[in-house]
């Protein structure tokens, strides 16, 4: 699980400019859309939805509620989560926070729907389970025309069946990768206190290690987790099945195990040695292993932070105090 900083410029920029966009979407489905004032490039007309209860558009109406919804913490949105529990009102909420409506390619706006919050996140590996590319790619046409080819799927933490007022809540939309988002994930219903959010919780100890059983006809190489036993860590590694997709990748652990058996020293101070130019430690590692050392980089490449793990057991590379 790696952890998303939302103090981070890119995200405070693309939270706001969400908020912006989602606001014109809600006020006008309550009040229409001649009641707020348009954001660019609106394309297609926002209608108002009828039958909606006094106490649900006197509370949508209150401007501090609708940005607490669009863009506040994942505690303050577990703190409103259940606001509307009656399943008329989910019902007239599924149409207000029309998570699918936004998604579709003809939408509200020409130049905001989920690509564009997916460059803007610009979150490179699911920040679940660090394994696949979660990379947007938008080309441009001979005519000018932007044409989407791929872009990450976006997790409701929040069940967005199960608590609609949450659907368009920029926290709660995750980008995340097919498997971990339809898959392993689906509708499981977490909370702050049992499960790892992403733009939460920065220090986790969710560390894995590998052990090999000769008793396994296929697969050789087993994956144990070693991080902490009693808290949400381990029910978050579980709950994603990080131990059994890590050991789909069976070859990476072989990788390291034959530079541990070749070198005698440390492969990284051999590297350094052979370049014969200043580079970083952190430079060095990348190029010897294809991923990042820092936490704070697991993003950017996949699997980096099991390859750390792994490597620090093989005392390839040392605790960070000892690195360097």
């Amino acid at each position: 699980m790696n952890y998303i900083n939302p103090d981070l410029q890119k995200i405070k920029n693309a939270s706001d400019k969400h908020f912006r966009f989602m606001f014109y979407v809600i006020r006008s489905k309550i009040n229409g859309r001649n009641t707020v004032d348009k954001p660019s490039s609106v394309i297609k007309n926002v209608n108002k939805v009828s039958g909606i209860p006094n106490n649900i558009e006197e509370y949508l109406n209150n401007d501090n509620n609708l940005l607490k919804i669009l863009k506040g913490s994942p505690s303050q949105l577990e703190g409103i989560k259940n606001h509307f529990s009656s399943d008329a009102e989910k019902n007239v909420l599924k149409k207000l926070f029309n998570y699918d409506s936004w998604v579709n390619e003809t939408g509200v706006f020409e130049d905001y729907n989920p690509y564009h919050l997916a460059q803007e996140l610009s979150i490179n590996t699911c920040p679940y389970c660090n394994r696949m590319y979660t990379k947007t790619v938008v080309n441009k046409t001979i005519d000018g025309e932007r044409k989407k080819i791929t872009r990450p799927e976006f997790d409701h933490w929040f069940p967005k069946g199960k608590y609609p007022l949450l659907a368009l809540s920029f926290f709660n939309l995750i980008p995340s990768c097919h498997t971990c988002n339809s898959s392993v994930k689906g509708d499981a219903d977490f909370t702050l206190d049992t499960h790892v959010h992403p733009y939460v919780d920065e220090k986790i100890n969710m560390q894995y290690s590998y052990e090999y059983d000769k008793s396994l006809s296929n697969h050789k190489f087993k994956i144990k987790y070693k991080g902490d036993s009693n808290n949400k860590a381990k029910t978050t590694a579980e709950e994603f099945k990080l131990k059994e997709i890590y050991e789909t990748h069976e070859d990476e652990i072989k990788d390291l195990l034959r530079l541990k058996s070749v070198y005698s020293d440390t492969y990284l101070q051999k590297l350094d040695s052979l370049l014969g130019v200043t580079v970083s430690y952190e430079e060095i590692y990348r190029l010897a292993f294809g991923t990042y050392i820092e936490e704070s980089s697991f993003d950017k490449r996949p699997l980096s932070r099991m390859k750390r793990d792994i490597l620090k057991e093989l005392d390839i590379i040392k605790n960070k105090e000892d690195e360097k």
